[in-house]
């Protein structure tokens, strides 16, 4: 539901850009920032909504005894925000590179029902370094307005997390980095000084997140499940600066 939501104001926040764009197209035929692709390089800043979830599959260990009365695991959907900076080297036409520096906060959770009723909802809220390195195909410049499409990969590394809670009793354990493959669309907008581009972006893990029992310790929360893949989707809006 959320998921959808994030969708919907995307295509709200979208069409109110190409809207007031078409506008401004109309009543002005100016092109704004004419020589902006003659630079070989642009620098700007993101700010960024996201809706995160994990995707679980349970291990062997589920349907054994220890786990009778564990009736399932539900993963929710939880919101977030992220905020970067932005390098684009244009490669050779349409192709740019991009590379961002980002710092995101999220907040995952799980579920445990019971066969008695009781429901345990385990919460892990963490804050991620991210770097993704990320190849733009983008249309033919309308004026004041392109398409694009955006996709490539997202190392990133948790910082402050942690695997236990306030009273020091174990939780779900996890590991502390990830990579993750990213897919988006948006549009460029050109105005007087500057760049936007809202966009929007599905991003999956490419590694199991579970850390599995150290020790022969065994963990109630991990022992259950076999793989964590985080899944995001997000609404990032880019500021760009460019030649007059």
């Amino acid at each position: 539901m959320k998921n959808n939501l994030i969708v919907l104001l995307f295509i709200l926040i979208f069409s109110g850009n190409l809207k007031s764009q078409n506008i401004l197209m109309s009543k002005n035929s100016a092109i704004n920032l004419p020589n902006y692709d003659e630079a070989w390089i642009h620098f700007g800043f993101l700010i960024g909504l996201h809706s995160s979830y994990y995707r679980i599959n349970y291990s062997e260990k589920y349907v054994s005894p220890e786990f009778s009365d564990l009736h399932s695991i539900v993963p929710l959907s939880k919101p977030g925000f992220k905020l970067g900076f932005i390098s684009d080297i244009n490669i050779i036409y349409p192709f740019d590179l991009r590379t961002l520096l980002q710092v995101s906060f999220y907040e995952f959770s799980l579920e445990y029902k019971y066969l008695s009723g009781d429901v345990f909802s385990d919460t892990r809220a963490a804050t991620l370094v991210e770097l993704p390195i990320l190849v733009k195909y983008k249309s033919q410049r309308r004026k004041n307005l392109r398409m694009y499409i955006i996709s490539g990969l997202k190392p990133g590394i948790e910082v402050g997390a942690k695997n236990k809670d306030e009273a020091g009793k174990d939780i779900l354990g996890l590991k502390a980095y990830d990579i993750s493959f990213e897919l988006g669309f948006g549009a460029d907008i050109f105005f007087e000084l500057f760049k936007l581009s809202p966009e929007i972006r599905y991003s999956r893990g490419l590694i199991n997140m579970i850390k599995k029992s150290e020790n022969g310790v065994p963990n109630i929360y991990s022992d259950p499940i076999e793989k964590i893949i985080p899944h995001n989707l997000s609404i990032f809006f880019t500021f760009e600066g460019g030649p007059n």
